[in-house]
């Protein structure tokens, strides 16, 4: 009986170990099929704006390796965070995404942001409510509006680009007794406040917002950096208007690429000056 109870204890434990032996090579397996069809790529443990230098990132081990599927891959996928030192980053990196090289500062220069054909990529720092305190992001739409104080000296071509001829003759008829004036006149100070859309509409290319704090939720107190796709013309009159007048943004729907172009709002009545209030 006992012999026959061993052979018994014997079978069972040899049962186990041929089960165990089916569940590791199952196991070993499908790890093999997994690592066949994925690769291993480089990921940030949070978001990183555009223009964030990454050394420091990765001292600090911001980066690690996840698997992806093979055909979920993107172009010029990071897999390892050596690739990253010595790296600013292009545009905007989000937490658990892939990092595709163009999104660094040695992946393919400036138009990997979106910078359109004949365009030119402008800077521009504004803080708080004038640019719409930390609400715009990058591909934004955007207005930008700029506020002419009584006394800023303005020249004639500038000016007639800023008003529609209607307005212009108003402008001088009201305030200088003759339109002659503005013939006569190189450069003109003027005789009151002037808001206008300079530009009615523009896509932001780049943005970096201040930080959000952590306690409120809100962003804190600070400058807002900004890029923007800028045709010629209008990036020479921002960079006059940067001079010269206070600016603001206005943002604009994600699919509005028009804005909302309307008359300059120059001094109080408008009415008497433009002739246009209300309309």
């Amino acid at each position: 009986m006992r012999s026959r109870g061993l052979v018994v204890a014997i079978a069972f434990v040899l049962a186990v170990l041929a089960a165990a032996g089916v569940i590791v090579y199952t196991s070993g397996l499908k790890k093999s099929v997994v690592e066949q069809n994925t690769t291993e790529v480089v990921v940030a443990t949070q978001d990183i704006p555009a223009n964030t230098q990454l050394d420091p990132l990765v001292a600090q081990g911001v980066f690690k390796l996840i698997p992806v599927p093979n055909d979920a891959l993107v172009a010029n996928y990071v897999t390892s965070a050596d690739e990253l030192k010595g790296q600013t980053t292009a545009a905007p990196i989000f937490a658990n995404e892939q990092i595709p090289t163009t999104r660094l500062s040695s992946g393919g220069g400036i138009n990997t942001i979106g910078l359109s054909p004949g365009h030119i990529g402008l800077g521009l720092t504004l803080d708080g409510p004038a640019a719409v305190n930390g609400l715009i992001t990058q591909g934004s739409n955007v207005v930008v509006f700029a506020h002419f104080k009584k006394g800023t000296p303005i020249t004639k071509d500038t000016l007639t680009k800023l008003l529609s001829p209607a307005q212009v003759q108003k402008f001088f008829d009201t305030f200088s007794g003759s339109a002659a004036a503005l013939a006569s006149q190189p450069v003109y100070f003027l005789p009151t406040d002037f808001t206008v859309t300079l530009i009615a509409s523009v896509k932001v290319l780049a943005i970096v917002n201040p930080p959000v704090d952590q306690a409120t939720g809100r962003r804190s107190e600070g400058s807002t950096s900004l890029a923007l796709d800028l045709l010629p013309v209008d990036a020479s009159e921002l960079v006059f208007a940067t001079q010269t007048a206070t600016l603001y943004l206005g943002l604009l729907s994600p699919d509005d690429k028009g804005g909302f172009p309307q008359g300059a709002t120059i001094g109080v009545p408008i009415a008497k000056v433009t002739g246009v209030a209300g309309k």
